[in-house]
This record gives structure tokens, sequence and C-alpha cells, in this order.
């Protein structure tokens, strides 16, 4: 009988698709964004990320994704299943993340076969905030991103109507009004 082993150390984040997002540059056009899978045992993924966030001006969720790292890393029982992503401006060389084009993140674990609960999401601050950001769609891209790779999302949202509001345009619906549950679920009939 022959054994073969599959364990490959991987140095860098994992590239996982590209997402068209809009950039501003004498208006508004499209930019190709690069989501990846931020490695927990990738020093240098985990230092982006800190140094990325350290810098977010009004970050609310950016700390828990880097904590959530932080716990994968280090083994924890309660981080085991769940793993953290990010938008980056940033189109190759993954195996050296820029912080300064880290434009989001996305803290998600996994609750069963192709279902995911989606923790923690954070746009950079400094694109929110401002009247013409120099990237808009960012959120849109890491939601969307995720859908190609489950059957269902579910999140519980802050109450914020502008928070509520994204999930409802990203396809969510409200699980039980007033309870800030939200989920998607893959349309079965797009297969077809």
């Amino acid at each position: 009988m022959k054994i073969s082993s599959n364990n490959q150390t991987v140095f860098s984040a994992k590239y996982k698709n590209p997402y068209k997002i809009a950039k501003f540059k004498d208006g508004y056009g499209d930019f190709t964004a690069s989501f990846v899978e931020i490695e927990p045992h990738n020093e240098k993924d985990v230092s982006a990320l800190e140094n990325a966030i350290k810098y977010w001006e009004h970050d609310k969720f950016g700390q828990n994704a880097l904590y959530a790292t932080r716990a994968a890393r280090d083994g924890s029982q309660y981080y085991k299943y769940h793993k953290v992503y990010a938008l980056t401006a940033q189109e190759d060389n993954f195996e050296k993340l820029n912080p300064d084009e880290i434009l989001g993140v996305v803290h998600v674990g996994s609750v069963g076969d192709k279902k995911l609960f989606v923790e923690h999401l954070q746009t950079n601050p400094n694109y929110l905030y401002k009247s013409t950001p120099k990237y808009v769609g960012i959120g849109s891209a890491m939601i969307n991103s995720l859908k190609k790779y489950c059957n269902m999302m579910s999140l519980f949202s802050s109450k914020e109507k502008s928070v509520k509001d994204f999930y409802l345009k990203n396809g969510f619906v409200e699980y039980g009004q007033g309870t800030n549950c939200y989920v998607w679920v893959k349309d079965i009939f797009e297969r077809f």
C-alpha cells in the first residue's frame, strides 16, 4: 500500500478569485481587486493584517478578524474552523501582502458542509466615510466572493440601517423580523 503525503506548507496568502470593484480616477471605472485567504501560520500575512488595521480610523471589526487570525495561528480549538479573507488592490506577489493595499477583511466560521457564518466584515473605514472614496464596492466584493464557495451564509447584523440595507442589497433576508439575523441561500435553480 502506498501512502502519499498531502502536507503542503503554504507561505503566502491564498489567491481565491478576482472581483471587479470601482476605482476613482477622473470618475469611477472598473478595477479588478483580488480576494485572498489570510494564512494564519504565515507571519507575513499576519503582519500585513496587523499593519493595515492599526491605521484604520473608526475600525469596528478589523481587530476582531485579526484576533481570529492570531487565535487560529495559536491553535485555539474555538477558531479551528474559522478563516479570514481580505480584498486587496494588489494584483500579484501575494507572498508579501502590502498592508496599504488591503481594502477590507471578512472573518467567517464554517457551520457545516458549504455553510458559513459571517462573524465580522470590515471595509477599510477610510473608504466608508468619504464623499468620493478611492474604491467602492469592497464589502459586496467580499460577500459575493464568499458566495462562490458556499451554499448558505448567515450572520447577525449590527443595528445600523445602512448595514442592514447592505445585506439586503446583497441577497440576504432577515430571518424573523427584528432579529438582526440575516441568511443568504444559493438559488438551487441557477445550476440548471
